[in-house]
């Protein structure tokens, strides 16, 4: 059996607050979330702040540069409960 095929999602083109609300809720279903941000100063600082004052119950699990020049890759993921 082949390996489970990844999922992409260009937000491009919707403001800043909607993309991180989109991330934040995906990844509270479960599983890993990446996200990509262009590698601006503070930018990725910026979004990693936003998600996680509005979704509390998540962590940065990883976070480098690339996969291309100029670009910043987060990886987050849900927090486990007492109860999960």
């Amino acid at each position: 059996m082949g390996k489970k095929p990844q999922a992409y999602l260009d937000t491009h083109r919707l403001d800043e607050d909607r993309r991180i609300a989109m991330i934040g809720e995906a990844a509270s279903k479960g599983g890993k979330i990446g996200f990509h941000v262009d590698d601006e100063p503070g930018k990725a600082d910026r979004y990693i702040e936003k998600l996680l004052k509005r979704f509390p119950h998540l962590k940065v699990e990883n976070r480098f540069k690339g996969p291309t020049p100029g670009v910043e890759t987060v990886i987050v993921i849900r927090m486990e409960s007492p109860a999960d």
